[in-house]
């Protein structure tokens, strides 16, 4: 499939709810923190050719939010917001709100154990200028590769809140 292929049509469902994305790399677990907030078992294949893929998911929030649900958009991975693949061109189109309008937050989900390539696509979806929060993913398989990570400190530096986790 060539970039200028046509591409599906995305558009949230459910045009009353907040919209948040799951953004991020390639296997740093954006499906599985997917199927942990919505219930969901989906599944993701990493290869390519596949089918552009977006999941999509009511997730309903604690009482004494402001808001009761968010519609969750699980993203193809990226690398960057310089497309070179159709799954990219997906991800990076809602993103800038081209086909799913503006989205109200973005989760971006960043692999612990690799952070010189996960943090460059981070610095590039920041000065989008997004309610940007960071989930620092595998937390688990750094600690125990001897990787220190210090969520304040990176969350100072990148000006957005960062939490550790370990979805699987």
């Amino acid at each position: 499939m060539s970039l200028a292929s046509p591409l599906p049509t995305i558009g949230s469902d459910r045009p009353d709810m907040p919209t948040v994305l799951l953004v991020g790399n390639p296997n740093t677990g954006k499906t599985s923190l997917f199927n942990a907030l919505s219930g969901l078992r989906a599944r993701t294949a990493n290869y390519p050719g596949i089918t552009v893929d977006l999941r999509k998911a009511k997730v309903d929030l604690p009482k004494g939010s402001d808001q009761q649900s968010i519609e969750l958009i699980d993203l193809p991975g990226l690398y960057s917001l310089t497309p070179t693949s159709p799954e990219e061109t997906v991800a990076v189109d809602a993103l800038r709100g081209n086909r799913l309008g503006k989205p109200a937050a973005v989760v971006l989900v960043l692999d612990a154990t690799n952070m010189a390539r996960n943090l460059a696509l981070a610095g590039e979806v920041l000065e989008l200028g997004l309610p940007t929060l960071i989930a620092l993913n595998m937390i688990d398989a750094a600690d125990s590769s001897g990787i220190a990570i210090s969520t304040e400190k990176l969350s100072e530096e990148l000006k957005c809140p960062v939490i550790a986790t370990s979805v699987r």
